[in-house]
């Protein structure tokens, strides 16, 4: 096993908690103003307690993806730059930046306050923490791996860790998976499932305009929702929102959605 396929593998180890942690704060009143002050206080006490929940199925299917991802990484980088659409994909890679979309997510959350629909106000603070608690996790990862970019003329499995790296995992794709994420669980309708389709486009433009791998943009899309997901079952009853579970056959990989 290569030095980046294992790196990869841990990586997907401190992650494969997103989708399958269940401890619930919804016994909390909706009109309780403290309660998002008590949602991150012991969201923050139960997140290193959620290692215990990994599911070895996601584990080894979310570490395969992203390795096998990995082989192609050159091949897939050459493909989308060579895309002509350049400056849709400028429009898009906007969405990923941190420092434009956390302070929205902020006004966002503060302007859900000035009305009484506790599921806006739920998902909205949701959002907004995921972005935060993704975002801390995708910086440190980057710091460990230390992978260098496209542009380095390095190649794709350049992995120095402490050296300056910056490519793995992708912060963008963090980004916009952990802001739309939340809206996806709590208002399951095809028109919150175009953010899913902006936010794989906001991810696709890193790899098109040579920021990031392929592999890169993968592993911070599973960062972004693994966050979200287990926040999300953080602050609410397990069957009281929309479910997405991943699901592999013969021949066959996709997502189940209910509602």
């Amino acid at each position: 096993m290569s030095r980046g396929t294992l790196v990869q593998v841990i990586f997907i180890a401190l992650l494969a908690t997103g989708a399958s942690t269940t401890i619930s704060q919804a016994q909390r009143r909706l009109d309780d103003p403290l309660r998002f002050v008590n949602w991150l206080r012991n969201d923050v006490r139960q997140s290193p307690r959620a290692l215990a929940h990994v599911s070895p199925f996601r584990l080894f299917a979310g570490a395969g993806l992203i390795a096998a991802t990995s082989y192609y990484d050159e091949t897939g980088s050459e493909s989308l730059m060579k895309w002509h659409k350049r400056e849709l994909m400028r429009v898009l890679e906007e969405l990923g930046d941190s420092n434009a979309t956390r302070p929205a997510a902020l006004l966002i959350f503060a302007g859900s306050l000035l009305q009484d629909n506790h599921r806006v106000q739920d998902a909205a603070f949701t959002s907004l923490e995921a972005l935060v608690f993704a975002n801390m996790l995708t910086n440190a990862l980057k710091a460990i791996t230390g992978r260098s970019r496209p542009g380095d003329s390095e190649g794709a499995n350049q992995w120095e860790a402490f050296k300056g790296g910056t490519s793995f995992p992708s912060g963008h794709a963090t980004t916009a998976f952990a802001a739309v994420t939340p809206w996806l669980f709590y208002f399951p309708h095809p028109v919150t499932f175009l953010l899913a389709g902006v936010a794989t486009g906001t991810s696709l433009s890193r790899v098109s305009l040579g920021h990031h791998w392929p592999s890169d943009v993968l592993a911070g899309a599973f960062i972004g929702y693994s966050v979200s997901a287990w926040l999300v079952r953080q602050h609410t009853d397990n069957d009281s929102l929309s479910s997405v579970e991943t699901f592999i056959g013969p021949g066959t990989v996709g997502l189940r959605l209910t509602w």
